[in-house]
């Protein structure tokens, strides 16, 4: 049950980072997330707290890495794979001999195949990561499209020469021939491994579609399982798992832009899918770097007093070093950004910025072993530490220096959108009122489907008994005219009138009701003195009960009619809650007097008809440059998502 606790607790976390981003959305919602982590130490069982390096890597990573690939823009990526070379793999190798042997000279107390390992730790850069710190700013797309495809395959090279580094520790002995050996079978064999079983699980999921096996039942866990299968596979084959189920991920993706438009409701919920459990999975892994920090802390403050002092002192020079080397490879035209143009300097001090570090950095320091020849593993948590304070740094800095570099991005005004998918709504409304053939309650039924969209204030109490007393009123106005006809039996009109008096609002007044019994019984009083015979007992004549149901409904469809013609005509848009809330409930008590079989259909298509309205007043709202382009995107957008909900719950 423990292990339930944690993980339900380290969800909920990342839920409320959500909740805290989406009111104050200025500061990254990253930060939120290590705050939330942070946080849960507080708890007893997230003290001391420890998580299986595999767990990680398989439960978190793979899925993560996984989404990547199989979102990214395969034709920019074929088009760029020189200038991912370059940043992925010689960038990187690059960035962890000289990191490693400056920790070394700086602190040589700590071997040098550690200071590698710590060097191949902090070298991977989270594309995630980025996104979380760019979000508000404009990045140019030259430098977004190199940070994007070296963060997709740089994890690589880094957990690759980790694993040589650790190896070299534990031997005591390195061979650059074996080395660079390993490091092309781990590289490349991860790739051939990912495409060829991305492959396999390509071809049955295509199987499984052209066998009309394409619901969402069996699809989406099938996506779901396939980067487990895929980094499981390439481990117990000596390869990268992480390049494996990038490649997978790839192989996944092209796969599904060949799809076109087959199975595209299954597509729609495996991207949903997919999104939802890639936001969560991010979200989960900066809880646990917020979990991590303090833990590594109360380690390391025992050994020395100042030993934080001059970690954070290295970590900052780690950091800083890390940013001139990607600044001198991007300036010197290493990663040809541009073609054979030289980068400016302030794209390369971008991509020297731009080096934003993550997941896959905790992730590796996570998994350093926790013993060695059945002893603690030497300066582990020193090197934690280390990573963990390089994350944070290549996450602040970037949040405070980016912001005045860059220029804000264009968003759309959301005041702007409110206020006329307001106007949309009761643009379709007004053309629905005017359809001749349609019946009442349909109307109604769509015209309570679009009230729905807008962001309405709630129905103040004390109007919405003031509306109901007046539309009372009406019901038994239209209630007493039917009443009145001579058509209608001495003792249905009693009936009713009896059980209408007995309802009528409280606080109406007792002699109103005495007048509306007087009303409709004096009239008949002489026609009605005596017993009723048999023939006009209900309980003894079925046809009399069919007679009086009849009744009933002649009666419910005139006040519905009434009511909601006067509904109609005091309906403004500062009462639309009012009027929505009375009228809903007046619609519920008409559906039960039954509706015929092809209602549905009937709503169905009018709904269809009143989206189709929607559309109209976006593309005359835009023609007339009413709206902008932003907002009419929005506006369509927020049309198809209704629509495409409809139709599946209907």
């Amino acid at each position: 049950m423990e292990i339930f606790y944690s993980v339900a607790l380290l969800i909920v976390a990342a839920i409320i980072a959500n909740i805290l981003y989406t009111i104050f959305p200025r500061i990254p919602l990253t930060f939120y997330q290590i705050g939330c982590g942070f946080l849960l130490t507080l708890l007893p069982l997230f003290r001391n707290y420890s998580l299986y390096p595999e767990f990680f890597m398989v439960g978190i990573i793979a899925p993560l890495m996984f989404n990547d690939g199989r979102t990214i823009d395969t034709g920019q990526m074929t088009n760029a794979f020189a200038k991912i070379m370059s940043m992925a793999v010689y960038l990187a190798i690059l960035t962890t001999i000289v990191i490693g042997t400056m920790t070394h000279a700086v602190m040589a107390a700590i071997p040098l195949a550690l200071c590698l390992a710590l060097a191949a730790i902090v070298t991977p850069t989270d594309s995630l990561a980025l996104s979380s710190i760019t979000e508000n700013v404009s990045l140019p797309k030259a430098v977004s499209g190199a940070l994007g495809g070296e963060s997709l395959f740089n994890d690589a090279s880094g957990i690759v020469v980790l694993s040589l580094a650790l190896s070299a520790y534990q031997t005591g002995d390195f061979s650059f021939s074996q080395g660079l050996l390993s490091f092309i079978v781990n590289f490349f064999g991860g790739l051939l491994v990912g495409l060829i079983v991305g492959s396999l699980f390509v071809s049955l999921q295509s199987f499984l579609v052209g066998k009309s096996m394409d619901t969402a039942s069996v699809i989406v866990p099938f996506s779901l399982m396939i980067p487990f299968a895929i980094y499981l596979i390439s481990e117990e084959l000596g390869c990268s798992g992480i390049l494996a189920v990038v490649a997978g991920g790839l192989i996944y993706g092209i796969n599904q832009s060949r799809l076109k438009l087959m199975a595209t409701n299954v597509r729609l919920v495996t991207n949903a899918t997919w999104g939802i459990l890639s936001n969560l999975l991010n979200g989960i892994v900066f809880v646990l770097l917020g979990v991590t920090l303090p833990t590594v802390i109360v380690a390391i403050i025992p050994l020395s007093s100042t030993l934080i002092l001059e970690l954070s002192g290295l970590a900052l020079l780690i950091y800083l070093t890390m940013g001139v080397v990607r600044f001198a490879w991007a300036k010197l035209n290493l990663v040809k950004i541009h073609g054979d143009r030289p980068s400016t300097f302030k794209e390369a001090f971008l991509i020297a910025v731009g080096g934003v570090h993550g997941t896959i950095t905790l992730a590796m320091a996570l998994s350093l072993p926790v013993t060695l020849a059945g002893h603690a593993f030497p300066y582990r948590d020193q090197l934690i530490f280390v990573a963990t304070v390089v994350i944070l740094l290549s996450l602040i800095i970037p949040a405070i220096v980016l912001p005045r570099m860059l220029p804000a991005k264009q968003v759309p005004n959301q005041d702007s959108f409110n206020h006329h998918r307001s106007k949309m709504v009761d643009y379709s409304i007004a053309r629905i009122k005017e359809l001749p053939t349609t019946t009442l309650a349909d109307r109604n039924y769509v015209i309570d489907m679009l009230t729905s969209q807008k962001k309405s204030k709630r129905a103040d109490k004390k109007a919405v008994r003031d509306l109901m007393a007046q539309t009372h009123d009406i019901e038994i106005q239209a209630t007493t005219e039917v009443l009145s006809n001579d058509h209608v039996p001495e003792q249905f009109s009693n009936e009713l009138s009896r059980r209408i008096a007995l309802h009528t609002t409280p606080g109406r007044g007792f002699w109103k009701r005495i007048k509306f019994m007087m009303h409709l019984w004096l009239p008949r009083k002489r026609r009605f003195s005596n017993r009723l015979p048999d023939s006009l007992n209900p309980a003894k004549n079925p046809q009399l009960v069919q007679k009086r149901d009849n009744f009933r409904k002649q009666i419910e469809t005139a006040v519905y009619e009434r009511v909601n013609a006067y509904l109609d005509s005091i309906e403004t848009p500062e009462n639309t809650a009012t009027v929505t809330f009375v009228r809903t409930g007046y619609n519920f008590r008409h559906a039960r007097f039954g509706a015929d079989d092809s209602s549905d259909d009937r709503q169905n298509q009018l709904l269809i008809q009143a989206f189709q309205y929607e559309y109209t007043y976006v593309a005359d709202a835009f023609k007339n440059q009413k709206i902008t382009r932003q907002v009419s995107d929005q506006l369509n957008q927020s049309i198809t998502t209704d629509q495409m909900v409809y139709m599946a719950d209907n």
